[in-house]
């Protein structure tokens, strides 16, 4: 479950951000979840339960914004919603595409006490 490695990493930017301001309680963490990086929600959830437990983000709201994979044609600059695993322009037809979202997994925001 890679899911775990995911939030160890977004557990380690909620420690670094913490530490810089007199935090007593997380209330709620926003992330950004791109299509491409496979991470399924209830599996984010329930790692985020993991390493939430004992400290002060314990009984913190998730909430989970995913985000759709957009691409940009390196031939015709189109840019366009990639809704199949068929990565071609729709406007030209090239297969040289370069993805611009989707893949990104961010700590959008920190609600905190």
């Amino acid at each position: 479950m890679h899911e775990m490695s995911l939030m160890g990493g977004v557990f380690e930017v909620i420690e670094q951000t913490i530490s810089q301001h007199n935090v007593k309680k997380v209330i709620q963490v926003k992330l950004k979840v791109g299509e491409l990086t496979n991470a399924e929600p209830d599996a984010l959830q329930m790692a985020f339960e993991a390493y939430s437990k004992d400290t002060i983000a314990e009984g913190a709201e998730l909430i989970i914004e995913r985000v759709g994979v957009i691409a940009r044609c390196t031939k015709c600059q189109k840019e366009f919603s990639v809704k199949s695993m068929f990565f071609l322009c729709p406007n030209c037809e090239n297969s040289n595409i370069k993805i611009i979202c989707g893949e990104e997994l961010l700590l959008e925001s920190l609600e905190v006490e």
